[in-house]
């Protein structure tokens, strides 16, 4: 009995070093919807046959420095973007504290340029690509045909079998003249559905049912059942489930090939709260 007793309290002292030992700092964090942080549309070139499209933002309030993003996923220290086809975009600027804001513009062809809009587009799964892809066009002059980051010409928008990520279509028309869009096609991957109850079985408690070192006990920036303190780490979780320091050392718990995936493919694919 004697030995089963000091058998548990010294587990329970190795999982309370591990936990407390680990790099992670116990921080307030920052309330976004407090930012003042904007942006707006400061310039635009419309698209045309010979002439590439534009759209310059600029940045105000929040933290600097600033990253700006034409798909939500991709970041840049540039506020302009070129070498846009007519069409709506959503632009979006982060600060320092990770804030983002949002605003759109629809920015129009010229006299013989080529419209583009994404009709439909449908998410890929982190373990092969099955995405979807459909593009229309409008303007130009004669008939239209596709192709799908530098392949073969086709007669339809339509594209399927594609991957997670960012992709190229390019448009022509019967005269030559082209336009190019981007488009982002997410991971079929949810914060709610596939992390939160990865991270709740090996993160929150150990094997044997104790608190794990992300229950809450271990200072509120490490309460992982907080989904708000899960996306602030999203990067750190990610590189510690891959080195394997995560889940900690004595818990008696570990990941899956399959749910280290998971994680990487859902912080790359922008660490969505979804």
């Amino acid at each position: 009995m004697k030995s089963l007793v000091l058998s548990t309290l010294i587990a329970s002292f190795v999982l309370f070093a591990s936990c407390s030992s680990n790099s992670e700092e116990d921080d307030p964090g920052i309330d976004c919807s407090q930012s003042n942080l904007d942006v707006e549309i400061t310039n635009s070139t419309k698209p045309d046959c010979d002439i590439e499209g534009s759209i310059s933002v600029s940045g105000s309030g929040g933290t600097e420095p600033y990253t700006y993003s034409i798909d939500g996923i991709n970041f840049q220290s540039s506020a302009t973007f070129n070498g846009l086809a007519a069409s709506t975009y959503s632009l979006t600027i982060k600060d320092a504290d990770e804030c983002t804001r949002n605003t759109s513009f629809n920015l129009q062809s010229g006299p013989n340029g080529i419209t583009l809009s994404v009709a439909s587009k449908t998410a890929s799964s982190c373990f092969g690509d099955t995405g979807t892809i459909e593009i229309s066009a409008s303007g130009g002059d004669g008939t239209f045909s596709y192709s799908l980051d530098g392949g073969s010409d086709q007669e339809n928008g339509s594209f399927s079998s594609v991957g997670s990520g960012e992709h190229s279509i390019k448009v022509i028309d019967g005269t030559g003249c082209s336009a190019t869009i981007s488009v982002s096609i997410s991971a079929d991957v949810s914060l709610v559905g596939d992390i939160m109850p990865i991270l709740q079985a090996n993160c929150l408690q150990t094997s044997s049912g104790g608190g794990g070192c992300h229950n809450g006990d271990n200072g509120a920036s490490r309460n992982w059942t907080n989904k708000n303190n899960v996306l602030a780490k999203a990067s750190e979780i990610k590189s510690r489930t891959q080195s394997g320091s995560m889940p900690q050392a004595g818990s008696g718990q570990s990941l899956t090939d399959e749910e280290i995936d998971l994680i990487a493919c859902w912080v790359d694919d922008g660490a969505k709260d979804n």
